[in-house]
């Protein structure tokens, strides 16, 4: 008898020690197995867990589980509108995007509540969490109306909260049926022509390309803390020559005598590459650094990060050529789109950079919030000063510069253009940064249209059809 006890007490205790390693590993280290790319986990568990759905932040569905058939069917009533942003989920294809990143939540595996953390345990079937985004339906039909038929992005944030509130790239794809269409979507990625190769999955807002003239308002913080005198009259003869280079204007135009808010406004070049060279290399590095470049952006997708450099993230000397080509955006700079918005919304700010976030808040299967996002500074790029100074000149950029396409009734405008240089014998990319009312900035716009030739031309009346929507949206809540 006394060796049957012991068998049973050794069972009993091998039992004790699985559970508790199904516990430990199923509950206790969830979140953390979710996050390795190779598990398989979140793809068996759709059969047996029903997803939550996706909202914008009025409610409106963007994605959600539907049952046709007695099948389980993920479905996108928007189309096309909110890719590649959102994503996808499939069986078959696995996930991406939000639906990729934010399936911890969507399965209620993330902060499981206690409820949910047995029936994960036993394998039982459950309702996930819905996810309510900081994303407009509203904002992100117009910009992705706007961009339509060209090869581009647009991104809008709240500089008061780090909110994203739109960020559609053009081409993009309907994720409904997507099994059935994927073999189509990823010839078009693979066609040779680059004149035919769409790239309807690329996140265009967080691709890297050369910022152009948008980087003038960068450059402007190193030229306020190196002394410029900013009322002090400039020259400009439609070109210059920096230790051996040549500094050109666009089509060579010559801009006279130009004091700092007209050289922003008017984007002079010879005007930023030579107080840029004068202010120096430690002081540029310096304000770069400052709004971010080379630093990982904190958000809820990878986001690549901004560089001066080819050969480092972090930089401690640039030569003179490199410096001077970098004060306007050429040269080896590179920076994302979603960054620029990020940076615009900085000098919006008063120069604080809010952190980023596309979620707004997490409900359970009873609509009980169970995380809600709080804004939260990131970066402090500019003193209050500095931020009006470079405010001051793009509004005159607006109203008495290359960025006036941008301009709005009864609305004061704050923009600034670029056309930056690709490479090779292909038309400029065409960059509008912006935000409104330049008083009380409530929106802050990043656009770019791939060759599309002049910001002003191509990309501004992008940025304006937003802002318009995002500020009768202001003026209608206050009724």
């Amino acid at each position: 008898m006394r060796g049957v006890r012991q068998v049973a007490l050794g069972m009993a205790f091998s039992f004790f020690v699985l559970s508790l390693g199904l516990v430990y590993w199923q509950v206790v280290q969830a979140d953390t197995l979710l996050q390795n790319s190779a598990n398989r986990r979140l793809i068996l568990m759709e059969s047996r867990v029903t997803r939550g759905g996706i909202f914008d932040r009025n409610g409106e569905i963007i994605a959600q589980t539907q049952t046709v058939e007695g099948k389980k069917v993920r479905t996108y009533p928007k189309g096309e509108m909110f890719e590649p942003v959102l994503g996808y989920s499939s069986v078959k294809l696995g996930a991406a995007g939000l639906e990729g990143s934010l399936a911890d939540w969507l399965l209620g595996i993330k902060n499981a509540t206690p409820t949910q953390a047995v029936q994960q345990l036993f394998a039982l079937p459950r309702q996930g969490n819905d996810v309510v985004l900081t994303l407009d339906s509203r904002l992100q039909s117009i910009a992705y109306n706007a961009l339509k038929g060209k090869m581009g992005t647009a991104v809008a944030i709240d500089p008061r909260t780090g909110e994203v509130l739109a960020m559609v790239s053009q081409p993009s794809f309907n994720p409904t049926n997507l099994d059935q269409k994927w073999s189509e979507l990823i010839s078009q990625e693979e066609k040779r022509s680059l004149a035919e190769k769409q790239r309807p999955l690329e996140h265009r807002y967080f691709s890297l390309f050369p910022p152009g003239s948008t980087m003038k308002v960068v450059t402007s913080a190193a030229l306020f803390r190196s002394g410029v005198n900013t009322t002090d009259l400039y020259q400009c003869q439609g070109s210059t020559i920096i230790n051996g280079q040549v500094i050109p204007e666009q089509n060579d135009k010559a801009h006279g005598w130009v004091n700092y808010n007209m050289a922003l406004a008017e984007s002079c070049n010879t005007y930023f590459a030579t107080f840029g060279v004068q202010a120096g290399d430690k002081t540029f590095l310096s304000v770069v650094k400052g709004f971010g470049f080379g630093q990982k952006i904190p958000f809820e997708l990878n986001v690549p990060r901004s560089s001066i450099t080819k050969e480092s993230m972090n930089p401690t000397v640039l030569n003179t050529n490199l410096l001077a080509a970098s004060t306007f955006g050429q040269g080896e700079v590179l920076v994302s789109p979603f960054h620029m918005a990020l940076m615009t919304a900085g000098i919006a700010n008063h120069g604080v950079i809010m952190t980023p976030h596309i979620v707004e808040r997490v409900l359970d299967s009873s609509q009980d919030v169970l995380f809600e996002q709080k804004p939260e500074p990131w970066l402090t790029a500019l003193s209050k000063e500095e931020a009006d100074k470079i405010t001051s000149a793009m509004v005159t950029a607006v109203t008495d510069g290359t960025a006036a396409p941008g301009a709005l009734p009864n609305v004061q405008v704050a923009g600034k253009t670029g056309s930056a240089e690709p490479g090779g014998d292909v038309l400029t990319h065409a960059w509008y940064i912006s935000f409104a009312p330049a008083e009380d900035p409530q929106i802050a716009v990043a656009v770019i249209v791939e060759n599309g030739g002049t910001g002003g031309g191509n990309a501004a009346p992008i940025a304006r059809q937003i802002i318009q929507e995002a500020l009768n949206q202001k003026v209608g809540d206050k009724k």
